[in-house]
This record gives structure tokens, sequence and C-alpha cells, in this order.
């Protein structure tokens, strides 16, 4: 493998809107030349924001960018012809292999064995350390140059602390934070909806910058450019690595470029809120949690101008092109990747949406968040109800989890229905746009979100809470009141006097 470059061979694995399988990887030069061709991206969560943010990087080192958000307008038409100049004159930074600069390498001693290539890939297992897809970790695996492209971009922007001696991390990783990209009917239009204008840049980057390939190594400005600047921190090289000629892994230093993570600075697809934390309110970075599924936070990531509250503020790239999307929807995808927040990595997670502009309004965060709010509220009367039937029935434990997955699965492919609700939050001949959740209509009838809430509740009791003999039909009934009668979930010791 002495040859490999970014630049001109295939790596980047894409989906064609003509459906055709015959091309899944394609090089940079093509992914600009032939992006109204290209659909999307086609990856795990954590390498498609890598990926969007080189291909962001990659654009604006070459294009610029427009003074403020109101000028969008015919910037980036000439992205298929300027970037592949502009990938002309930097080719040779963007190698794999070989004895010249190397793309996120560094040169480095061979002294030693080498870290396995399988450290690269979150999902592989490495040594006796198995993953729930792979019982491999002992074999020797020599990773196609493609493989190892896509794999140390993702790496070098994702990984948790990983390494004797090191205190850094990749700053996409931090706070497991929740990333946001605008999507577009092209790859072409995608790469364009995810750049910055200058006004954006200037208000939340020291500088505008360069990426790092184009960085001279010696220069001792270097690592502030790289680390605090915008284009710098884009595709960031947060560890000093040398990868083995023949694929099957790398040479790793201690030494590194550090990354300020936040609040010093917010990555441009990260959300900001505020947390509570010793009675004191702070600003946070949205988080993604694996119980907790993307859609309930919308209403923060979507918190832009004067609807955000409470120190909420959308994503950079959603606030620089916010004007420029006058369209009824905006798409987005959702996607992060959830550690321990120390050095392991627990799982991925991802959604897209099409999203009502009126989410954009206080109007419509108001009435979002109520929505969220509400089916949080009938979470607990599930948790209540199956303690009482547990109770009544004398079981040593209840299945709330098992009723509380229910629940919210089935939610998880109802968002949609709270999304549409917010089309009526404007309109006055529709009441349901503004009547509490929960809440019957005059007509007797509840709004659509309150009916799928409710749906969904009586079929998670359900589906833990049997009824098949006479003393279950009894502790159903009993719990069954818990759930329609809005009733706060016993406590230990009233549900230890109810079985009693």
């Amino acid at each position: 493998m002495s040859e490999f470059n970014l630049a001109s061979d295939p790596w980047l694995p894409v989906r064609w809107k003509d459906g055709r399988l015959t091309r899944p990887l394609v090089s940079l030069n093509e992914a600009f030349v032939e992006g109204r061709e290209i659909a999307d991206l086609s990856c795990a969560p954590h390498e498609r924001v890598s990926l969007i943010r080189l291909l962001v990087c990659i654009t604006q080192a070459a294009l610029g960018a427009p003074a403020n958000p109101n000028q969008w307008s015919g910037w980036g038409g000439d992205l298929a012809t300027a970037v592949p100049d502009y990938l002309a004159k930097w080719q040779d930074r963007f190698n794999l292999f070989g004895d010249g600069p190397r793309f996120l390498q560094v040169k480095l001693s061979r002294a030693g064995e080498p870290v396995p290539g399988s450290k690269l890939i979150p999902h592989f297992a490495t040594g006796n350390n198995p993953t729930p897809f792979d019982h491999s970790g002992g074999d020797e695996r020599p990773l196609p140059p493609s493989r190892l492209a896509l794999s140390l971009l993702a790496f070098q922007a994702f990984y948790p602390l990983y390494g004797a001696g090191y205190k850094g991390k990749g700053p996409c990783v931090d706070s497991n934070m929740i990333h946001m990209v605008l999507t577009g009917k092209s790859l072409h239009e995608t790469i364009l909806l995810n750049c910055l204008d200058s006004e954006t840049i200037a208000r939340n980057f020291s500088a505008e910058g360069r990426p790092l390939w184009e960085l001279d190594p010696a220069d001792k400005a270097t690592r502030k450019a790289a680390t605090e600047t915008y284009l710098g921190r884009l595709v960031p090289r947060h560890r000093n690595l040398m990868l083995v000629d023949d694929g099957t892994g790398f040479h790793l230093s201690k030494e590194s470029l550090e990354y300020p993570t936040f609040p010093a600075f917010v990555e441009p697809s990260a959300t900001t809120t505020i947390r509570k934390k010793g009675g004191t309110e702070q600003p946070a970075l949205l988080p993604a949690r694996l119980d907790r599924s993307l859609w309930r936070d919308l209403h923060v990531v979507a918190a832009l101008g004067q609807a955000a509250k409470d120190g909420r503020n959308a994503p950079l790239m959603l606030q620089s092109h916010a004007t420029d999307q006058a369209a009824e929807t905006m798409n987005f995808w959702l996607g992060a990747l959830v550690t321990d927040l120390k050095a392991k990595i627990h799982d991925t997670l991802e959604s897209t949406f099409t999203v009502p502009t009126e989410l954009f309004t206080p109007e419509g965060q108001q009435r979002y968040e109520q929505g969220t709010h509400f089916a949080e509220d009938v979470s607990k009367k599930i948790y209540g109800s199956v303690k009482t039937y547990s109770a009544e029935m004398m079981h040593e434990s209840a299945a709330t989890d098992a009723a509380q997955r229910h629940f919210w699965d089935a939610l998880d492919r109802q968002s949609g229905t709270l999304l549409a609700l917010l089309k009526d939050i404007f309109s006055e001949s529709n009441p349901m746009g503004h009547w509490p959740f929960g809440k019957r209509h005059d007509d007797g009838s509840h709004d659509p979100w309150t009916a799928a809430v409710r749906q969904a509740a009586e079929a998670a009791y359900d589906h833990v809470c049997p009824r098949q003999t006479p003393r279950q039909l009894q502790a159903y009934a009993a719990g069954l009141r818990v759930l329609r009668r809005s009733e706060a979930p016993p406590t230990k010791k009233k549900a230890a006097r109810t079985a009693a």
C-alpha cells in the first residue's frame, strides 16, 4: 500500500440519486464534480459528521465565505470547478502513505509493535476485548486504504481519551454532544448548507484560519492556528500517529495537538443549552443519551434568535442559513457518538427530521416543548400504574423499565404527529393548535398528539401487565386507575401497604 491519495482515489461511501450500485465509493474530486448526482453519504453517524466537516473545510478553504447570513444566494455556484483546482494544488497533502506529508499523520519512529488498526474502528474488537458484532480481536487484519482513510478521519475527530499519558480527546466527542447536519437534495447542496458566513465565523472563532494540511508544522503559530481557528478545527488531528504501510496498524505518540473545548469553543454542528449543577444554572452542550430519542430535543436544536431562551442556542450552521431557507420545511440530520465521558465508547445515535419553520418561532418552541413534557408526564404515570399492578400481584420487582421502553419506542414512530401540529399554531380556525395536551376538546375528542401518547401508554401498560386470571384482572384494574386518573407513582411504603 505505498500509494493512496484521498483526492483522486475512491474512499467516500455514497448513495447515488439514480440508485446505482456500481460506484459505492468516490474520491474527493468526484464528490465535488459529481455532487449534484449524489443523494447522500452512506456511513455511520460519527463518520458522517467527520466527512461533512472535511467537505466543508475544503469548500471554504477554496471559496472563502459570504460576508453575512443574507448573502448565500448564488454563493458556491462554482463548487464543482473551483474545489478540484484547490485539491490539485494541495494534492500531495492528501496522501495516506509515502515518505512525504501524510493526511492527518506525523512522522514517527517505527520502533516497537504498532497499535492494531482495529483500534481506529469503534465496533471492531482488539486483542481479548470482543464487541457484540466482532470476535476477531486476536486476528491480524490489514484494512483496505479506503477503510483506513475514513476510520482515520473519524478517529481524529471523535475518539475519547485514548492512550496512556494523553489527556485530550477528539473535539467532536465533548460531552457526548448532539451534532446537526442540514441536508439538501444532493451532496452538493448539503455541503453548501453546512458552510458558515464570515460574520458568524468572526463571532465564534479567533479567525477563519486555514486547514491543518496547509499549515507549516515547523511554525510555532501552527498549534494555535490549528486548534483555535474555524478551518483549523474542522479537520482535527487530536493524536499524533502514523499508519503502517501494510494497513495492519499504526504507531502512536503521546505528544499531539490538544483542542480547547466548550465553553472556549462551540463546534459548528453543536447545540448549547443550560443545565443545573450545584444549585446554579450553567451553559452546556446538548448531550445525546441512549435512553432518550433525539426528537425529544428538537425544540432545543431549533432555538433560533428570538425563539432561543434559557441560554439555548441552535447550531452555528442553522444560525447562518436560517434566513436563507425560506421554504415551509427544513431537513435535519441529528446524530452522536455516546461514551462514558471517559474512554469507553457505548454506541451511536442518528435520526432525520423534516421540520416545519413554525418550530423556529417562540410559539412553535413552546408548543413542541409542551408536547414533549406531556409525554414525559404520561411516562411517569406508566411507572406508577405498573408499580401498582406489581404491588397488587406481590411481585418482587415491577417491569417499569420494559413498559417505559415500549412507550417511548411507540412514540419514536409518532414524533411526526407532534411536528405536524405546529402547522396549526397560527390558525385561529383550528383550536387544536393551542388546546392543552391531555385535555378533551369541546366535542369530546383529543388532539392527535394526545391521542397518540394515550394509545402508546395503554399499549405499554398492556404489554407488561397481563390480565388472564381473576387476580391479574384485579391488579390490572388497580393499575389502570392510576394510569387514567393521573395519580402520582406510589412510594415504596404505599406499595408495600397495598401488597399487604
